[in-house]
């Protein structure tokens, strides 16, 4: 799936609710916060020569950043206590490693088109989303202004990311020669930098690949608090796991013996994020469904409190 292909989505999910003839619409706007917290699966094997480059203190763990993402969501009523969410959301997740490993990816040919050699040093991830989820959310307390709810969500994700030097290192080498003609010897130190701080690019104007496609699946809770009869408060705590290995920056590839061979294979993983999120909702009735007896707003929507 492309981005082109968005609009078609959104059109066919909008053309089925609207035949739901729903009790309420909301309009909600928020910002968000993701963290990156493992990946899944089978873990990369060491090849012989990457054990061999990394010292015993390294970790593959990465130290997550604080992002700051925006979101907006269509809710439609589908029962008193259940609402059906269309969903387009930005978000980032970041992190580094002051002490990264030596990956298998860097012995892959893949590696060679951003750098000639590694250099051991801090390294770092910039990954963006660019999301469209539908989500189904299920209130408690109908007749409470403070609702929480259930939350399960299913997503498709369009993934961007570069890995980097955490900062463009600098390395310094001990140079040094012998004249014969004046039989003098000398020495000296030079310092360098790799061209460019790019490990690896996807998605991103560091590449020409495209962004990666991907699902989700995951849920949460969290709260609805009703502020007036139009406008809420909502917050909520999202689990996801996505069939993505590069939302860390680093492609994962797993080190095997074939016929006397060393090989390196592409090792397809998922990964695991959290999300924090927080918006307001403004609330529409829309047609008679909306009404109660007397064209009062109906008190069971979860998000609308009646006066």
């Amino acid at each position: 799936m492309t981005l082109r292909k968005i609009p078609l989505l959104l059109f066919l999910i909008f053309v089925v609710i609207g035949s739901a003839k729903s009790q309420l619409i909301g309009f909600r706007l928020g910002v968000n916060s993701n963290v990156f917290v493992n990946e899944l699966g089978t873990s990369d094997v060491p090849h012989p020569d990457a054990l061999a480059a990394t010292p015993a203190i390294n970790t593959r763990n990465f130290v997550p950043q604080p992002t700051i993402g925006v979101e907006a969501e269509i809710l439609f009523q589908v029962s008193p206590m259940s609402h059906f969410g269309v969903e387009l959301e930005y978000s980032k997740l970041k992190g580094y490693n002051n002490t990264p490993p030596f990956y298998n990816y860097y012995l892959t040919p893949y590696f060679n088109q951003f750098q000639d050699s590694y250099i051991d040093a801090p390294v770092a991830f910039n990954t963006t989303l660019f999301n469209v989820a539908v989500n189904w959310k299920y209130f408690f307390f109908k007749t409470s202004p403070l609702k929480p709810f259930v939350k399960l969500t299913g997503v498709v994700a369009f993934v961007g990311t570069d890995f980097t030097y955490k900062e463009l290192p600098v390395v310094t080498e001990i140079v040094g020669g012998y004249d014969p003609e004046t039989n003098i010897a000398w020495d000296g130190l030079v310092e360098f930098s790799p061209e460019s701080d790019i490990l690896y690019a996807r998605g991103t104007s560091n590449t020409d690949q495209e962004k990666w496609p991907a699902f989700h699946l995951g849920g949460g809770v969290g709260f609805d608090y009703s502020i007036n009869e139009r406008w809420s408060f909502q917050v909520d705590g999202t689990a996801t796991v996505i069939n993505s290995g590069i939302i860390n920056g680093v492609p994962n590839f797993t080190y095997e013996k074939v016929d006397d061979k060393d090989m390196l294979r592409y090792n397809n993983r998922s990964s695991l994020t959290l999300q924090i999120s927080a918006g307001l909702v403004y609330s529409i009735s829309v047609g008679e469904s909306g009404k109660g007896p007397r064209g009062e707003t109906d008190p069971n929507l979860p998000f609308y409190r009646k006066k």
